[in-house]
């Protein structure tokens, strides 16, 4: 009984040890990455923004190219394609009522629904 009891106590022992190796593990990796960040950031912030700028670019064209890698050339055109129609046709109409030219702004929207239509289920899907 007195071995189990230990035997117990040991586990539990083991298992807080852990939890606290875990702790100050996270502690002193956190802080050996965000203090130089954070000296860089804010000793030289252009420098750190462009930095930042381009890694975000580039993990973007990284990711950018593995998708169409993935889906094809004219997959990911098509939805380039969408995503253009639906953007001109609000921004389009947005411009046109924030300028005073609310009618005209009708046809333009109509014309982007359509066309959305058009290239989302116009073609066939293979």
């Amino acid at each position: 009984m007195i071995k189990n009891i230990a035997h117990g106590y040991g586990k539990l022992l083991g298992s807080t040890l852990k939890i606290l190796f875990l702790l100050a593990a996270c502690t002193l990796l956190g802080a050996a990455i965000v203090y130089p960040l954070w000296k860089f950031a804010t000793t030289k912030p252009t420098e750190y923004t462009v930095t930042i700028l381009v890694l975000v670019a580039a993990t973007l064209i990284f990711l950018l190219v593995k998708k169409i890698m993935a889906a094809g050339a004219k997959t990911t055109l098509l939805q380039f394609a969408r995503i253009a129609v639906i953007a001109a046709g609000i921004i389009g109409s947005v411009a046109l009522v924030l300028n005073g030219m609310r009618l005209l702004a009708i046809p333009i929207t109509v014309a982007a629904v359509i066309l959305y239509g058009i290239l989302s289920f116009g073609y066939a899907k293979k």
